[in-house]
């Protein structure tokens, strides 16, 4: 009984150790060194770490804190490869295309001159996989997404050495909010009040040269009607997003209504995925 109890004892003890992300607590007890790019990164990994630990997700925590361990020592992982987690064609097509121009901005001295930015690209570029492998947190896919073009914005437009001339910056790609709606609904609710709040940030912030708004709904009712609500749904955001301080101006403002669904559907279908406005930041 007694060897029994000890058994069980073990088990449950390597089954703690196995789940409690003791990489993140080495992490922080690791003092960094290294360039400003790898303390940088350090930092930027420990957060993420942190973040997936509080979330329970463990085997990401350790992948991170593992990572943080390695740039705190001067010897900083490449960006993550696409091809190291599962995603979906059209997913691992804009990560590829992403990493690809996070890996030309590093060779291209970004680590230099910027250290921080670059370092918080790298890291808002695995925060984007790793959200997007698990694809059940849209507003965290987002967050990362819309984080790493900011970064990468600011590490593209860095100034070349004069001697060649430098290259004109690579045009950001347009950036895609969702605001989701209720059934037969243009209410804006608490949720799809902080999709607009972040999509009002980054407009600010990035200074986009037009903003398109596009409303939609489902397959449920009438052509006709669904037109007239999905016009509704768009003048509601272009509404909020014109209060929080969005110009006028600077918005087009359309309806679609059930002819461009998100989830084909038959005719008469409800379906909660095609009930949204679709807001466009174009440069």
């Amino acid at each position: 009984m007694i060897f029994k109890k000890l058994a069980i004892a073990i088990a449950t003890a390597a089954l703690v150790s196995a789940c409690s992300g003791l990489e993140l607590q080495n992490a922080k007890t690791v003092a960094p060194a290294g360039d400003a790019f790898s303390k940088a990164l350090y930092s930027e990994y420990v957060k993420l770490s942190t973040d997936e630990y509080n979330e329970g997700d463990y085997t990401d925590s350790d992948l991170f804190a593992t990572r943080a361990i390695a740039a705190a020592g001067g010897k900083p992982t490449e960006p993550e490869e696409v091809a190291s987690r599962k995603q979906t064609a059209g997913a691992a097509k804009a990560l590829g295309e992403a990493r690809a121009r996070l890996v030309k901005a590093f060779a291209g001295g970004a680590k230099g001159r910027k250290p921080a930015d670059a370092a918080n690209a790298q890291a808002m570029y695995e925060c984007w996989a790793q959200e997007q492998e698990e694809n059940f947190q849209p507003d965290h896919i987002d967050a990362c997404r819309i984080g790493f073009f900011i970064a990468l914005a600011k590490i593209e437009q860095a100034p070349a050495a004069p001697t060649p001339p430098p290259a004109p910056a690579a045009k950001a790609s347009p950036l895609n909010f969702l605001v989701y709606f209720g059934f037969n609904s243009a209410q804006i609710d608490a949720k799809a009040r902080n999709a607009i709040a972040t999509a009002t940030k980054v407009i600010k912030e990035s200074k986009p040269s037009v903003v398109s708004v596009i409303g939609h709904t489902d397959k449920s009712g009438t052509s006709s009607y669904n037109s007239q609500l999905a016009e509704k749904r768009a003048n509601a955001v272009a509404e909020m997003l014109g209060k929080n301080g969005v110009p006028g101006n600077l918005m087009t403002i359309g309806s679609l209504g059930e002819n461009a669904p998100a989830v084909p559907t038959p005719d008469g279908a409800k379906e909660s995925g095609n009930r949204r406005v679709e807001i466009t930041v174009r440069y």
